[in-house]
């Protein structure tokens, strides 16, 4: 899979044009946008107007001081100059607020749009790190279309200013124009040039911002607090964090050095240019009798020309600009997705329904070596099966698949005889409760933090907080299960403990109440007891259901009707728990070291859990 590895180095004119006409387009899709449009093209059309003014009124005006001196013809000029800035602003005013209104409804929904997208990438895809990177830079590129508006009627106005004032310079001669489009050319060369260098190191930083965001704040934050203490972290993180900093300071100083290169070469040319015409003007008034007042017109014509021009070149260099982002941006919509090609049936469970796993190959985005490696497995959902092995084993990837978090790199899998990517993904994943070895908790209320997307049940919710024990870890709080798990967004929330934790998100998936439950590594932080209750009330709960268990902790074997072990992404044993220990081989091997933990007779543990 291609990532954002593709770097995007094309400013053609094409590629300007058609990714600013695809940025219109999106703009133009929202409704919003096609008044914010409307609206700001008033506004941008207005602008010509003081722009005119300025150069025209203040020559006119020294020119009737110089000669006529007519009272009226001058009251005109000067309510000229003073009303038309003036309405020019109360329009603007006006416009503007209803501007800033609907730009920020439309960014919210464009956020919205985005959020819902990335959440429903594969989550193979979404996990590549590049991808990370390039949603992050992609991001404010998708939620500021208007942006791309704003650029191009501004960029329209900007044209009609300047052919204003053209036609005023090229009363003077038409050279000057010719001189002062050279400048603002080799200016824009400049510019176009730093574009593409920025751009380049925008994307350097952005790599950088990644490798220091999990430690952004890590000294600060309430959960890192003890350990920083305890194990004297503080100068251990500093200079990590330190270090990431200062390469991403010496990308932005890269910035400030091409910058100022830039800003003198348009110092220079700038200065050619002024030279150029202070000479050629004052040559006219000393021997052509230009008059000073025309001479204010064309001086100010020439500064409005060249500043107008350069706003033109600068208006397309940054939409040139702008279509770096914008490749990037449509790149990343058109990222292939592999589990989301998927049909519209409904799967249906039954006492004779089987998962197969049929010739399953998987290899993670990069790697060399397959984490799951031609698995052939059935599972008759009407039993309990305990999957089992050391870690890194190809358990937690085997529950990926199952769920349809990831698809296979070759094979498929089946359910009821038929490949379950043509079963609607919704559907299909409904049929699980499952609970990850790395669950999240939200800041909510611990009630919500079960709940979550299903249908709120009082009832059901009290029978999963006292079947779970996490009643007794409540009742006593002032706002029983409305109490929110975490401080940042309630001082009076709490923290709960990784045994505390990990009860959340077995009641989490109790309460989704799914024909099958998943429980990968469910008990990993809690103690032997805590496990041994845990497993208990699980085996009570679920009586009606089936049940997998992923663990590389044997005490969960006593609930299964099957027992499969993985190595090497490979099923390579399964049968009941006394049909593996009597065959004395890597179950028997993997139960006895774990069972001295627990007797000091392997043995006796044994038979005590046949």
């Amino acid at each position: 899979m291609k990532t954002s590895s593709k770097t995007f180095k094309n400013q053609s004119t094409k590629i300007t044009l058609s990714s600013t006409a695809f940025m219109l387009k999106r703009c133009c899709c929202e409704k919003n946008g096609r008044v914010y449009i409307f609206f700001q093209s008033i506004i941008s059309l207005l602008n010509v107007m003081p722009t005119i003014v300025s150069v025209l009124i203040p020559g006119l005006i020294l020119n009737e001081l110089v000669g006529n001196k007519r009272i009226n013809v001058l009251s005109v000029y000067v309510g000229i100059t003073i009303i038309i800035p003036l309405v020019h602003q109360v329009i603007n005013s006006i416009l503007t607020k209803r501007l800033a209104t609907i730009n920020l409804a439309l960014t919210v929904k464009l956020k919205k749009d985005f959020n819902e997208y990335v959440a429903d990438m594969d989550y193979e895809t979404l996990e590549n790190p590049e991808i990370q990177t390039l949603r992050t830079r992609v991001r404010g590129t998708f939620i500021q279309p208007l942006n791309t508006a704003n650029k191009v009627i501004n960029l329209i106005s900007t044209i009609v200013s300047f052919l204003s004032i053209s036609a005023i310079i090229a009363t003077l001669n038409p050279i000057i124009i010719v001189v002062v489009s050279s400048v603002v050319l080799a200016n824009s060369l400049i510019t176009k040039k730093l574009n593409i260098i920025q751009y380049l190191n925008g994307k350097e930083i952005s790599r950088c911002d990644r490798a220091l965001l999990p430690f952004q704040g890590i000294l600060v934050q309430l959960v890192y607090a003890k350990e920083i203490r305890l194990f004297n972290l503080k100068e251990y993180f500093t200079n990590i964090i330190l270090k990431k900093e200062q390469e991403i300071n010496e990308y932005r100083l890269k910035d400030v050095c091409n910058q100022n290169v830039a800003n003198l070469g348009y110092l220079l040319m700038n200065l050619l240019q002024n030279i150029f015409m202070y000479i050629y003007l004052i040559y006219q008034v000393l021997f052509n009798s230009l008059p000073i007042g025309n001479m204010t017109i064309y001086m100010t014509s020439i500064a409005q020309f060249s500043g107008l021009l350069s706003s033109i070149f600068n208006a397309y260099t940054e939409l040139s600009k702008d279509s770096l982002n914008i490749q990037e941006m449509i790149h990343f919509f058109e990222i292939s997705q592999s589990t989301q090609n998927f049909g519209c049936e409904t799967p249906i469970l039954n006492a004779d329904s089987i998962i197969e796993f049929k010739n399953v190959f998987f290899k993670y985005p990069g790697a060399e070596n397959y984490a799951i490696n031609n698995l052939n497995i059935k599972i008759e959902l009407k039993n309990r099966i305990c999957i089992v092995g050391e870690n890194g084993s190809g358990k937690t990837t085997f529950v990926n698949l199952l769920t349809r978090l990831y698809a296979p790199t070759k094979g498929e899998i089946l359910l009821n005889n038929r490949n379950i990517n043509e079963y609607d993904l919704t559907k299909y994943q409904e049929l699980f409760s499952t609970v990850l070895q790395d669950f999240c908790l939200y800041e909510l209320p611990l009630s919500d933090n079960i709940i979550l997307a299903n249908a709120s049940n009082n009832y059901l919710l009290n029978n999963v907080l006292k079947k779970t024990g996490l009643y007794s870890m409540i009742k006593d709080l002032p706002q029983k299960h409305n109490t929110t798990l975490g401080k940042m967004v309630d001082p009076e929330g709490i923290i709960p403990s990784g045994g505390e934790a990990q009860k959340i998100a077995i009641a989490r998936a109790l309460y989704r109440d799914s024909p099958i439950m998943i429980l990968d590594e469910p008990t990993a932080a809690l103690d032997p007891l805590s496990e041994h209750e845990i497993y208990m009330q699980f085996h009570q709960m679920i009586e009606e259901k089936t049940a997998i268990l992923i663990t590389h902790r044997l005490s969960a074997v006593q609930l299964s009707d099957l027992v499969i072990v993985f190595r090497n992404g490979e099923a390579i044993e399964y049968g009941t728990h006394a049909e593996l220990y009597t065959r004395e081989g890597i179950y028997t091997e993997m139960f006895d070291k774990q069972a001295q933990f627990y007797r000091n007779n392997p043995t006796d543990s044994s038979k005590n859990l046949q």
